[in-house]
């Protein structure tokens, strides 16, 4: 038999939920934009994928245990994120059309800067996106490995696994690629 609420308790619950998901947002906005951001994503698409995964989260707060909110939309922002990635990789625009360079910056800089962005992204394009995952959320973001073990929930030791393999595949890149700069070998 199922329990109805009394007119009194139906506005007090949805108070509660929407207390709760204005928590979650603040607490977690930024984290779930960033790391979006980290994995490729543009900065509209990182932020409408990001509110995707709010209103997926509004939608399923009742399922979402108390204390893994921040998993809950990780994952799920993960998993949107993938999707687009599918996606795009339907359709390829070629070149980075909303690059901003701050003024200030010398030309060195900003080529050193383009040309750092433009290694991580090969490497990122090439890789599992599981590896990917952990490596920007380890060593951009900062989370140390239990919590990207409870984020992506996995153990702890396949997050350990995962940045080596992460590691290991960027610097073969990156030292792959430095070797063509120099003409040594084709990238």
């Amino acid at each position: 038999m199922m329990v109805q609420d009394t007119p009194a308790e139906a506005p007090l619950a949805g108070a509660a939920a929407k207390i709760r998901l204005e928590k979650m947002f603040r607490s977690h906005h930024e984290l779930i934009w960033r790391t979006l951001r980290r994995l490729g994503l543009s900065p509209d698409l990182a932020a409408d994928t990001t509110q995707q995964a709010y209103l997926i989260a509004a939608e399923r707060l009742g399922d979402i245990r108390f204390g893994s909110e921040r998993a809950f939309l990780f994952s799920t922002a993960i998993g949107l994120a993938r999707t687009n990635f599918r996606r795009s990789q339907r359709c390829q625009l070629e070149g980075d059309m909303d690059l901003h360079v701050d003024p200030g910056l010398r030309a060195e800089q900003v080529t050193n800067r383009c040309s750092a962005l433009e290694l991580m992204d090969r490497v990122f394009a090439k890789t599992d996106a599981d590896l990917v995952t952990v490596f920007v959320l380890f060593e951009l973001e900062g989370l140390s490995a239990p919590e990207i073990s409870e984020l992506v929930d996995i153990p702890v030791g396949t997050v350990a696994s995962r940045l080596r393999r992460a590691r290991a595949t960027f610097r073969a890149a990156a030292r792959r690629m430095e070797l063509a700069c120099a003409g040594e070998l084709k990238p």
